[in-house]
């Protein structure tokens, strides 16, 4: 059978998906089937069982921009739109809490931050609830291909049975795989990522002497792996590395409305370098304000600003040697360990699980998806957050940004992400649904 929807992975965004198909649903605006495959079990990233999180880091955003956030289904979905974000209220985080009698206690407490771990049991709670068209398939994506006018993905189980599941569109979800930094092969073990699982990076790091550790880049990541290092090895010194000194996120009303409602300024109709200057701003290389407070009197955490060019073994064979370009020139720094959190590679995940010839395929439609662009063009992007010009549609929110708003490629706005990939599919739905009472009725007709 084949789904309306395929959703590679099990974390947030496919939790409000989950939940808005569950919803419409029960509401009898169906039918609508979604299909997600992920390779661990749900919300395994936020849990701190899997993925780059300890589960113990600080949520970035209140979680009360949960996966309805922020409930104006009405611009999706017309005069079904009221009706759609009641029945999603269930689905809420408030309701996640009451149901565990624990909300009295977060509103007393004056709503405090929670941490990923907290917010990881909500994003199951979420799946274990949306079953209405939900179906999760448990496995890793071996290949995926365009077959029939749809998508085809191949998985295989944990009991290394292999499946074929198909959807008429696609949803790429997770931040991908990490960039890499240029280094010598001889420093690889001392070279360390921000997507390493945090049992890991402290493992690698000695408990008993101070270290010194680098710590490239400047957003969220970078501030998660500071906040982490700094209670597992407290001992050790960090330095971060930089192009620019780190901001506080933005959260004033103008950002916060822009992140959940990108028409009331006309995003799309935007210049590239206004787009670029604020998710630069407001989200890319920036600290949360919660994390800035924690690592305000540390004193034995230092920036650098500067572009990392290499990272080599140090002469002694003991550190490695980190160079660097910077405003007074090239410098090298030596450190004991280095961790990369310079950011992740959205298409890089999938890259090659895309045979060539849907590569080719995909481009000949798209223009350039996987190769290179000049820094005046982008890879455009439909209102429902799937590559422009491409058929059968593929939904890859973490790149929508640009194009369509900033907080699609976060969780900014779960809800209105959500509303704009079902759209299509729920209008699609609808169409189906009258063309068969238009087919019964003649057929009575006849008869």
């Amino acid at each position: 059978m084949r789904a309306d929807l395929l959703v590679l992975g099990a974390g947030a965004k496919a939790a409000a998906i989950a939940a808005k198909v569950h919803a419409i649903n029960e509401l009898g605006y169906g039918p609508v089937s979604v299909t997600i495959v992920e390779g661990n079990e749900p919300a395994a990233s936020w849990l701190g069982l899997n993925g780059m999180t300890s589960g113990e880091e600080t949520l970035a955003i209140p979680p009360i921009k949960d996966v309805g956030f922020p409930y104006e289904s009405g611009r999706a979905f017309g005069e079904l739109g009221d009706e759609i974000d009641e029945a999603m209220l269930s689905f809420s985080w408030a309701a996640f809490l009451i149901g565990g009698r624990r909300y009295a206690r977060w509103v007393n407490a004056e709503l405090p931050s929670v941490r990923h771990r907290d917010y990881g049991m909500y994003l199951a709670w979420v799946h274990s609830r949306a079953t209405t068209g939900v179906r999760h398939v448990r496995g890793r994506v071996k290949a995926i291909a365009i077959d029939g006018g749809g998508w085809a993905v191949d998985v295989v189980t944990p009991e290394g049975e292999r499946l074929r599941e198909a959807g008429a569109a696609l949803l790429l979800t997770g931040s991908g795989v990490h960039r890499e930094l240029p280094h010598d092969p001889a420093v690889g073990g001392r070279l360390m990522h921000c997507d390493d699982h945090r049992g890991d990076l402290a493992a690698a790091i000695p408990a008993d002497r101070r270290s010194e550790v680098a710590i490239v880049g400047g957003g969220e990541g970078a501030l998660s792996c500071v906040l982490f290092l700094r209670q597992a090895r407290p001992a050790a010194r960090m330095t971060v590395h930089t192009p620019e000194l780190p901001m506080s996120r933005g959260e004033g009303f103008l950002e916060n409305r822009v992140f959940a409602d990108p028409d009331s300024v006309g995003w799309a109709g935007l210049d590239l370098a206004t787009r670029r200057d604020f998710i630069a701003r407001c989200d890319r290389g920036v600290f949360g304000p919660d994390g800035l407070l924690q690592i305000a009197y540390d004193d034995h955490l230092r920036f650098v600003t500067g572009r990392v060019t290499r990272v080599g073994p140090d002469p002694d064979h003991r550190g490695v040697r980190l160079e660097s370009a910077t405003s007074d020139g090239q410098r090298a720094d030596r450190y004991d360990f280095v961790v990369n959190c310079t950011g992740f590679d959205v298409l890089a995940q999938v890259r090659e699980l895309f045979g060539e010839d849907v590569r080719a395929a995909m481009e000949a439609q798209a223009g350039p998806v996987f190769g290179a662009r000049g820094r005046d063009e982008e890879l455009r992007f439909g209102r429902g957050l799937e590559i422009a010009g491409l058929e059968p549609r593929l939904h890859i929110p973490g790149l929508a940004n640009l194009s369509q708003g900033p907080g699609f490629a976060n969780l900014g706005c779960l809800g209105l992400m959500a509303d704009r990939v079902l759209a299509p599919v729920l209008h699609g739905a609808e169409r189906g649904a009258q063309d068969a009472t238009i087919s019964a009725t003649s057929t009575t007709a006849a008869t």
